[in-house]
């Protein structure tokens, strides 16, 4: 079944399916296109794109696609217009890899990228809790693991990548759910079910860019956007908290870089990550618009703070051109429509 679907990927790729989803989806829709982690040459995360695919896709994009800037974009859509196979490129957190992987490669195609940044993850006072998280279970025995948390016990098989990846994101997507003080509580007899010490500094493979190399890409053009200062799910804080998180990360970038930051992406980025008082708040804090993960296309009567994006696979190639395209998301849709299947909302981080 995996060969036949792969098969059927790549004649869509080279028999011009994509192309014409792209023609009847994308001639009438702005497309934003968001990233987090690379991986090649001893940088970045395994779980990142290589470094590699990473070049096909750009070089994918800006053959088939109009690719501009996240400004040019959005200031499209505020004058009512959508000009044809509009893409631009978001990278979301601020990790180290984006230095020095991601902007050689933007530069070399000329995709004049947005970099959403947790500030005090810049700062280095900050190790994202997704992170710690995955520390972890990068660090852990193969085995099944025994976790007892709050009255329930939970048995996480560990005993191989694929299922460790799987257990990864499953307890990730749980700890989304729960109050910050739970999910550090969580963390803590995560750790030491498994034996692990997270360390208070993030390790080399979850460190962010400097504020000097931030300043660099800043200078050469690349738009430099806020992704709050601590990476909270804003529908779960408080008025002061969220004021701090929108308007003092936008003055600590500010200060730091000395450029205008217009721009602000939630994080994780679903529906239920933000509502009417967070728009409110990142609306006063004086961002020109905000970025979700709330997966499709943009038109002009999208709101603007509330713009789609699309996480696209880093699978492959084939994968790649399907998601960007539009097919993948019209074929969810189709499913969800006969109850085939639940049409996720969204791939935040």
């Amino acid at each position: 079944m995996a060969t036949l679907k792969h098969t059927a990927l790549w004649l869509g790729l080279h028999g011009g399916l994509f192309r014409l989803t792209q023609f009847v989806t994308r001639r009438q829709q702005a497309t934003i296109l968001t990233l987090h982690r690379l991986s090649g040459n001893g940088e970045g995360h395994s779980v990142g794109v290589s470094v590699e695919r990473f070049e096909q896709y750009m070089r994918y994009l800006t053959r088939h696609y109009r690719v501009v800037s996240l400004d040019t974009l959005t200031e499209e859509l505020r004058q009512g217009t959508v000009r044809p196979y509009t893409v631009s490129v978001t990278v979301d957190d601020g990790y180290h890899e984006i230095f020095t992987l991601a902007a050689p490669i933007l530069r070399k195609h000329r995709v004049p990228a947005t970099l959403f940044v947790v500030s005090e993850f810049i700062n280095g006072r900050l190790w994202i809790w997704t992170d710690r998280f995955r520390f972890v279970f990068d660090r852990a025995a193969n085995s099944l693991v025994t976790l007892r948390h709050r009255g329930l016990t939970h048995v996480l098989d560990l005993r191989n990548e694929a299922a460790r990846r799987r257990e990864t994101e499953r307890c990730i997507a749980h700890a989304k759910r729960i109050p910050a003080a739970e999910r550090e509580e969580l963390l803590e007899v995560l750790a030491k079910t498994c034996g692990i010490t997270v360390p208070i500094a993030p390790t080399r493979e979850y460190r962010p860019m400097t504020w000097a190399q931030l300043r660099a890409l800043a200078i050469e053009g690349f738009e430099v956007g806020a992704h709050t200062r601590t990476h909270p799910i804003l529908s779960h804080v408080g008025p002061e908290q969220l004021r701090d998180e929108t308007e003092g990360c936008k003055d600590e970038i500010e200060r730091n870089l000395g450029f205008p930051v217009r721009y602000f992406a939630y994080p994780n980025g679903k529906r239920e990550d933000y509502g009417p008082e967070v728009i409110e708040a990142v609306s006063k804090a004086g961002y020109r618009a905000a970025v979700t993960t709330v997966a499709g296309g943009n038109i002009p009567s999208t709101p603007l703070y509330e713009l789609c994006r699309i996480g696209p696979s880093g699978q492959d190639l084939a994968h790649f051109a399907q998601d960007v395209s539009g097919f993948e998301l019209a074929k969810l849709r189709i499913r969800a429509a006969f109850g085939i299947d639940r049409m996720p909302i969204g791939n935040g981080h």
